[in-house]
Order: structure tokens, then C-alpha cells, then sequence
């Protein structure tokens, strides 16, 4: 059990690369996931305790740490397209990273990406439920993509 918890399950979902600029007399440490800032620390002992501790995060417990967001909107993107919307009964089974740089609060989910194959940038949005409209997105057309049939 204990190598379990200690495990980063979220190096197993995406890299996380690891970026290093300079400014000024210092270093700045930088983690990207898929080109997106996920983290950024002001030493290297700071950015590899974090890194250490860097684990994605249940959506219920991350919507209930964010009350600016309540009442909150759940929407599955895809750039403009819109391509589904997660009910609050079903927060607890997504896991989430935050994309610090992303407009609005933008997460990443393993699993958001694996129940729409067909759109390889798909992300959870939240919003305050009167800012939806605000956002202005397109219903997808097929957000499930392909679909697989039987042939006899």
C-alpha cells in the first residue's frame, strides 16, 4: 500500500516536462503538460517538492475548494465546441489537473479524454452558472466520434 501512495499517477497519465528559465539571479521551474503550465515554483528544492506531491485532484473536491465558482458549471470543450456537461452526482468519479493559463478554469481529466477519443484536446470548463452563456460555445456535432457497429 505504501508504494501506491507514494506513486505520481500523474506522470503515468501525461509527461510532465519540466522547463527552467532564468530571471535575473534565479532560476524559474516550470511544469507543462502537454505544452500547458501546470505548476511553477522559484527554486529547485520548492519545484521538486511539488513535483513530489503533484497528484490530480477529485472534481467534486476541487469545485468545493473554489466557492467563487458556486453554483458551478461543469461543461466538457473542445476548443469552441461544447461536448457534454457533467451533473454534480458524477463529480466524484473524474480527476482533475488544472491548466493554470487556460481562459476560465480549464482541468484536465484522463478520463474526459478517454470517453471522447475523437477529440484529443477535450477539457473540463468550469464556470459559475451565470457565466455559461458567456462563453459562447457550439454544441459538437457527433462529440462521441466513430462509432463501432456490428456487421452480420
Amino acid at each position: 500500500m505504501d508504494a501506491i501512495e507514494r506513486t505520481n499517477w500523474l506522470a503515468h497519465r501525461w509527461p510532465i516536462e519540466t522547463e527552467i528559465r532564468p530571471y535575473g539571479q534565479w532560476n524559474i521551474f516550470t511544469a507543462r503538460i502537454e505544452g500547458q503550465r501546470v505548476g511553477q515554483r522559484g527554486s529547485q528544492q520548492e519545484y521538486d517538492q511539488w513535483l513530489e506531491r503533484a497528484r490530480p485532484i477529485c472534481l467534486a473536491r476541487f469545485i468545493a475548494s473554489r466557492s467563487s465558482l458556486h453554483p458551478a458549471a461543469i461543461l466538457i470543450t473542445s476548443g469552441t465546441w461544447r461536448l457534454g456537461r457533467i451533473p454534480a452526482e458524477l463529480w466524484c468519479g473524474y480527476d482533475v489537473t488544472e491548466l493554470l493559463d487556460l481562459p476560465a478554469v480549464t482541468l484536465l481529466s484522463a478520463k474526459v479524454r478517454a470517453m471522447f477519443p475523437a477529440w484529443p484536446d477535450a477539457v473540463i470548463r468550469v464556470v459559475h452558472e451565470a457565466r455559461l452563456a458567456s462563453l459562447d460555445l457550439r454544441p459538437a456535432p457527433d462529440p462521441r466520434g466513430a462509432r463501432l457497429r456490428i456487421v452480420a
